[in-house]
């Protein structure tokens, strides 16, 4: 059973996996809220819908515009942030609460053998610990989630108190992990337990779409792809700097295609020669055509990028994507630009030195040489049942009152 709470971004690293999983003969569910429902029914797996739906962007609208109006432009570091202590897995404990209980009534029925889980979904391994099988962490790349074990079990004790549960392991008995040895978060730091890790490519999907003709077509010019994702105008279209980003990169005389979100096309005006607005075309399907990329350093965004060895741009607004700037430029496959300095010229100036400076390319090519390096989905179900023999779990549970559990508690608010 895949279980993940209701977000597109975090569900399409796992689909390959699940994919490989039911080629393998595996009999797989993807459990999530019913707002992912037909996102899940599109990639071609079976859905079920547990538990009931949370305004994710409302509730990230709010905590994005506070902390802009609180600490400036520039998003603040893990050091910073680390301070908050527990009330940084705020939105976690938010979703745990509108989808734990959910997720426990269809399982305890379907009774899956592992429980894969993206790493902000808590009632993966929660469940998981209340079932008595292992769970599996799935992460997205660069493993900013990983910081937050530290303050995990704070912010899940109510949930373990209300089904008599002892500690509960968010890192599950493994980590699949699809990032590149160079990209890792370096060891050290305050999170006192190590995660197993299982390394396994990144192979990105970004859900169903029809590539167009004009992608097969040589190119005239050099090409640079420019996008902030398909959440920041969801949280907060101010975030949504695009329009600025295409115009500087247009003056460099090269070929821009702007990739950008339905919702987000009326944030970029009209556009210079040489530009090209898509929609809905799949990165991964783009990326391979393109000498660069401009993006706010969304992970599916730098990830895929990654795959397609080309040098990137990030102009971070938030800590999750300060973290992936500062790991890709530790590379020397990107460049990063806070968004104070996020000038026209200085834009420029950065993809003129990606598209000029060679050394940027042959590190993003080093980079994905060493993704390619790593197993595949079809590999990892392989290597799985060996990895958790190797790494036995304990189950959690904990004496229980006769009669029917508590009910877990709701969500948090931000």
């Amino acid at each position: 059973m895949f279980a993940l709470w209701n977000w597109p971004t975090h569900y399409y690293p796992l689909v390959p996996l699940a994919w490989s999983a039911r080629a393998a003969g595996h009999e797989v569910v993807v459990a999530t809220q019913p707002g992912l429902a037909a996102t899940v029914q599109r990639s071609g797996l079976p859905v079920a819908a547990v538990g009931t739906d949370v305004d994710v962007p409302a509730l990230m609208g709010r905590y994005v515009r506070r902390a802009a109006r609180g600490g400036g432009l520039n998003p603040a570091g893990w050091e910073e942030m680390r301070r908050f202590g527990a009330r940084n897995c705020w939105l976690n404990v938010a979703v745990c609460g509108a989808m734990a209980e959910g997720l426990w009534e269809f399982a305890s029925r379907w009774r899956p053998d592992v429980i894969v889980h993206e790493p902000t979904t808590y009632a993966g391994p929660l469940v998981a610990a209340r079932l008595g099988v292992p769970a599996v962490r799935h992460t997205w790349g660069i493993d900013f989630a990983y910081l937050l074990r530290e303050f995990d079990e704070e912010a899940l004790a109510p949930f373990r108190e209300a089904w008599g549960l002892g500690p509960v392991e968010t890192l599950g008995a493994l980590t699949v992990d699809p990032c590149p040895p160079s990209l890792q978060l370096p060891d050290g730091g305050a999170v006192p337990v190590p995660a197993r890790r299982l390394p396994m490519r990144y192979v990105p999907y970004n859900g169903p779409a029809r590539v167009p003709g004009w992608l097969l077509e040589p190119r005239r010019r050099p090409r640079v792809c420019v996008t902030w994702g398909m959440s920041s105008g969801r949280f907060d279209p101010g975030q949504v700097v695009i329009d600025q980003a295409v115009r500087a990169v247009a003056g460099l005389g090269v070929e821009v295609v702007a990739a950008v979100a339905p919702a987000d096309r009326d944030l970029l005006g009209p556009v210079p020669p040489h530009v090209r607005v898509v929609e809905g075309v799949p990165l991964h399907a783009l990326l391979p055509t393109c000498d660069a990329l401009v993006s706010q350093g969304g992970l599916g965004t730098v990830m895929t990028a990654v795959a397609a060895g080309i040098p990137q741009l990030l102009v971070p607004q938030t800590t999750d994507r300060l973290l992936n700037a500062e790991r890709l430029t530790a590379t020397g496959a990107g460049l990063r630009l806070l968004p104070e300095d996020n000038t026209s010229r200085s834009l420029r100036d950065h993809v003129n030195a990606l598209l000029t400076d060679p050394a940027h390319t042959a590190a993003a090519r080093r980079l994905k040489a060493e993704q390619d390096a790593l197993p595949d989905g079809n590999a990892m179900v392989r290597l799985l049942p060996g990895a958790l023999r190797e790494a036995p779990y304990r189950s959690t549970r904990m004496p229980m009152q006769a009669g029917r559990p508590a009910q877990v508690p709701g969500g948090a608010r931000a």
